[in-house]
């Protein structure tokens, strides 16, 4: 069998259409196509059902998807093994990291460790998404959790904190005491009720929350567009033009700030040099990320 092939059969198990496979694969879909039917010749079985609304896996496709996750899985392992070897200054790190960091205070560091190691090229993938170090899809995660997966190791730094913004104008307009149902928060997730928990602890207990708005930059937008009050982390907010904080309180403390990385990668030397460096952004940015305001 052809690994080609297995990966793209792999693909199509996952998307259930040739068109998904094909644009997570980038190639074309008569491509995938292609090594579908040239792997089904080889073993001379049927993997897949072809209907209109996608492709459906026959007892033979489930058999070889379990085989092929086994085998893919343990060469994800052989891999991490060899590159834990590596100590050379020399390659590519892939990190994920949420954007606010690598734009608020990664950007303006680069040159430093460019500089320093002109034989890396970094690849910086800004995304709350919890990328999988495991699977090597990054190599360096600078992750905002209180519990980690096991696998991973590194170091926990500080705890970032939040606290509540708004425009000056808004907060001006509403009366919060007298009137709080004429004011809004700008809500960030799902909810069974317009007053939830992670506002009935604040001074804005009595005002409703209206809409679910994932992305920090839009909430940032929409509150500085006068449409209410958002509760984000200090270090965006406090950053913000045409922003304030809305209460006297201190910030609150939300979750620790982690470097990691794979326990295999972790004495690799690129890898060690990026977390180093990380750690000195960050811990140079721990007044901005902890909420001390400056006079």
């Amino acid at each position: 069998m052809d690994w080609e092939d297995i990966k793209t059969f792999r693909e199509v198990m996952t998307g259930g259409t040739v068109r998904a496979a094909a644009k997570n694969l980038n190639v074309h879909h008569s491509t995938v196509s292609r090594r579908i039917e040239h792997l089904e010749k080889s073993l001379g079985v049927t993997l897949f059902e072809r209907r209109p609304e996608g492709y459906f896996p026959t007892s033979a496709g489930e058999d070889l998807a379990r085989a092929a996750g086994t085998f893919a899985d343990d060469l994800v392992t052989v891999e991490r093994h060899i590159a834990g070897r590596d100590n050379e200054l020399t390659g590519t790190i892939r990190v994920t990291m949420a954007e606010p960091f690598a734009t608020s205070m990664f950007a303006s560091r680069l040159p430093e460790f460019c500089e320093a190691y002109p034989g890396l090229e970094l690849e910086i993938l800004t995304s709350y998404d919890l990328l999988d170090v495991a699977r090597r899809e990054a190599d360096v995660a600078i992750r905002m959790d209180n519990n980690p997966p096991d696998m991973l190791v590194g170091k926990r730094l500080f705890a970032y904190t939040t606290s509540i913004y708004a425009h000056p104008d808004y907060l001006a307009r509403h009366d919060f005491v007298n009137q709080p149902e004429q004011a809004r928060w700008l809500g960030w997730t799902d909810r069974d009720s317009r007053f939830p928990d992670w506002t009935q602890s604040t001074e804005f207990a009595g005002v409703p929350v209206w809409g679910n708005f994932g992305s920090i930059a839009l909430q940032i937008e929409m509150a500085r567009a006068q449409m209410g009050l958002v509760m984000i982390p200090c270090i965006a907010g406090d950053s913000t033009p045409d922003l304030v904080r809305a209460t006297r309180r201190e910030p609150t403390p939300s979750r620790d700030i982690w470097i990691l990385t794979h326990d295999d990668l972790r004495r690799t030397a690129r890898v060690k040099a990026f977390m180093d460096f990380a750690e000195l952004v960050l811990r140079d940015n721990k007044a901005a990320l902890v909420g001390q305001l400056t006079e």
